[in-house]
């Protein structure tokens, strides 16, 4: 299942065998990029809501309730129509199965892609019995049909997801978009030779259920999942069925959790998820698991989605060279690829000892550019984006420092400091916790140090914004990241998909204003280095593209000077309000903070910046924003640069976990350079700040 991964969070303490993280050739593999076209994409809504699908739900909301078949029979047409245009993989397929056989009428439902009449049956029971009553209830919750109420926002949210999951990867139509029969077919080549399965984030078994059938009575399928109601789900259904041969699994982020000696592992619609999303010592403990269970010599098969022009299921996808050399360093040697669709592939590996795999032939031609790839690290990561691990030392000094806030304990700031100062070395640098402890010094300091503390007058605005009604924001943020208090969703949040992600922006944006606004950001960026390094002089216009709250667009404006501007440019309305607050309160005239679309923003002249800047944003217009939003950036930043202007970026690399404790975002300098320089830029420089951090600078 998608999701399987989507929780992954950083297990403490997991140790991977080092042979398998350094296995490989020392020569490394050359692997062809993409060039304009970016290696993965982490789409951030895999199934969105649009008007269209919000009409088809509420018409076919209303013609279940009526009973209405003529109604139903138009929702089909319109549904038939906009799958072709939307919705690639998402629940329209799904609805126009369901909407089709309740037209039909029980005992004459459609035929599905590969048989599995159980599997189907249970679908259709589930959905459509009791005058389709849990159809409904989706269409509600995913929809908002019918006006829906929410009562309990969190359960709201859980019971949503496991709806919708269950709609979409259970679908008995789901050979319309993913090529199911081929994928049984191909795993059975395998008899005899495949006996013992693990069916990784199976979710309500529809692969497991399938492979079972396929191989005959003596396999057994292992369907592991991380969800609990998922198995629970599944194991009901086994029961109810009498399906056999399947034996569901709770299992763990980082480790499939079966001891049994297996011949093949599955992994569907989750490599994506695993390369750019996991941390890398949790993918790392992952793979170790599966090769502890797999027996030598034994399979693993790889399902997973291409790139097709822009579109892709779901919204994500993983170049198949990647996950390739990847997993070639993992002790994997690929037997056969095979591209079953415009938008997914297939492989299939043999395990082998690690770094006696044959080199994998990786397809492209001799003027293509490529990237060597020497390490079983990936190449770009994005799962924590601006946020780091909840780890449980982290919590603990959350707590310490709520309580200082809450109860004016000043032995409780102290502790607070003291625990950041053990922990800020090993989980979180670059992180938020220098931010944390210096707040938490602020608390325990006598009246002298706190004047020296705010004496920098960025370091006394982060302070006011925090301080605001008795810290009210802190306290609120504290309470809601590390769980400290109930989770508040509004349910207008909860059930309208607009609304709710303008709710997760809010809170994104606190969480930035704290980490990019940080008194102590200097200590672990070097941010004076990277202001000399850039070429900027007085008089000159830039561009902060992506500012956030406003810590460099500040330091940008005093530096090009009352002749100068500056353009504070960002998708958040709070960031741009309280940069515009800032300017006016300092009197930096020469600064303008504007809302920027995540497709692109323009000048009030184009032609007219001297530099733009864009600070640690690159790998998310790489590897989450869509084909279009990134084409629509890269345009508007040729459109607004001078031909003589530059375009800075500044940005995270990949680091040898072992010698530096840095767990955030990253992306491989060359990914950018190679895209880049397909739009016509050319890196005229590239400076290493500090191990993770760098800046390039491109001309045009």
């Amino acid at each position: 299942m998608l999701r399987y991964s989507l929780i992954l969070l950083m297990t403490l303490g997991l140790l991977l065998q080092h042979s398998i993280v350094t296995a490989g050739s020392s020569q490394g593999l050359k692997v062809p990029l993409p060039v304009r076209h970016s290696i993965v994409r982490l789409g951030a809504v895999p199934d969105p809501v649009t008007e269209r699908g919000r009409r088809l739900a509420q018409t076919l909301f209303d013609a279940l309730e009526k009973r209405d078949k003529t109604l139903v029979g138009d929702v089909i047409r319109q549904l038939e129509r906009a799958m072709g245009e939307e919705n690639i993989g998402g629940s329209y397929s799904a609805l126009h199965w369901l909407a089709t056989t309740w037209a039909a009428g029980p005992g004459t439902r459609p035929t599905a892609g590969v048989s599995a009449p159980v599997l189907d049956r249970a679908y259709y029971d589930y959905f459509l019995s009791n005058d389709a009553l849990n159809l409904k209830e989706y269409l509600q919750r995913k929809y908002g049909a019918s006006g829906y109420e929410v009562r309990d926002p969190e359960a709201h949210v859980d019971r949503r997801t496991f709806l919708e999951d269950y709609l979409i990867f259970n679908n008995p139509a789901r050979h319309r978009w993913d090529a199911t029969d081929r994928v049984i077919e191909i795993v059975t080549e395998l008899r005899p030779q495949v006996r013992r399965v693990i069916d990784v984030g199976a979710g309500f078994g529809y692969f497991s259920y399938r492979f079972a059938q396929a191989l005959g009575r003596d396999a057994i399928v292992h369907a592991v999942d991380t969800q609990k109601t998922y198995i629970d789900y599944l194991r009901d259904t086994l029961t109810h069925y009498g399906i056999q041969g399947v034996r569901p699994i709770l299992s763990t982020p980082s480790d499939v959790s079966v001891e049994a000696e297996t011949d093949l592992v599955f992994i569907s619609s989750l490599y994506h998820v695993l390369y750019a999303w996991s941390q890398p010592r949790e993918r790392d403990a992952f793979i170790a698991s599966v090769r502890r269970t797999l027996r030598p010599g034994g399979y693993l098969v790889i399902l997973d989605n291409r790139d097709d022009s822009g579109r892709s299921l779901h919204n994500s996808f993983l170049k198949k060279e990647f996950a390739i050399a990847q997993l070639h360093y993992y002790g994997f040697e690929l037997l056969q690829s095979e591209i079953l669709s415009p938008l997914r592939y297939l492989l299939v590996f043999r395990q082998v000892t690690p770094g006696a795999a044959e080199p994998p032939v990786l397809a492209g031609g001799s003027d293509q550019p490529s990237i060597q790839v020497e390490t079983s690290h990936s190449l770009v990561h994005i799962g924590s984006l601006d946020s780091f691990d909840i780890t449980p030392n982290g919590i603990a000094a959350a707590r310490l420092l709520l309580d200082a806030l809450e109860d004016e304990d000043l032995e409780a700031a102290r502790a607070a400091i003291n625990l950041y100062e053990k922990i800020i070395p090993q989980e979180n640098f670059g992180g938020e916790y220098t931010a944390l402890q210096w707040v938490a010094e602020y608390l325990a300091a006598d009246d002298d140090v706190k004047r020296t503390m705010t004496q920098d007058r960025l370091s006394a605005a982060f302070l006011a914004y925090l301080t605001e009604k008795d810290f009210a924001r802190l306290r609120l943020y504290l309470a809601k990241k590390y769980k400290l208090a109930p989770a508040e969703v509004t349910p207008e949040e909860a059930v309208d998909e607009k609304t709710r992600e303008i709710g997760i922006i809010r809170r994104q944006a606190l969480e930035d204003f704290i980490l990019f606004n940080n008194p102590r950001r200097e200590t672990w960026e070097k941010s004076s280095r990277i202001l000399e390094l850039l070429p900027l002089n007085r008089g000159d216009t830039l561009v902060d593209l992506g500012s956030g709250p406003g810590f460099f667009s500040v330091k940008f404006a005093e530096l090009v000077g009352p002749e100068g501007k500056v353009y504070a440019m960002d998708t958040k309305d709070v960031h741009v309000e309280y940069l515009r607050t800032l300017a006016t309160e300092w009197g930096l005239t020469n600064l303008h903070a504007n809302v920027s679309q995540t497709d692109g923003f323009e000048l009030p002249e184009s032609g007219t910046a001297d530099v733009i800047f864009m600070c640690s944003l690159y790998h998310i217009i790489y590897a989450v924003s869509s084909r279009s939003e990134r084409e629509g950036m890269i345009q508007s930043v040729i459109k607004a640069l001078k031909p003589s202007g530059r375009f800075v970026i500044v940005d995270n690399g990949p680091v040898d976990q072992d010698t530096l404790p840095y767990h955030g975002p990253y992306i491989r300098k060359e990914l950018i350079e190679s895209q880049l320089s397909d739009y016509g830029f050319r890196l005229e420089a590239a400076h290493q700040i500090i191990p993770q951090r760098y800046l390039m600078v491109f001309s045009r």
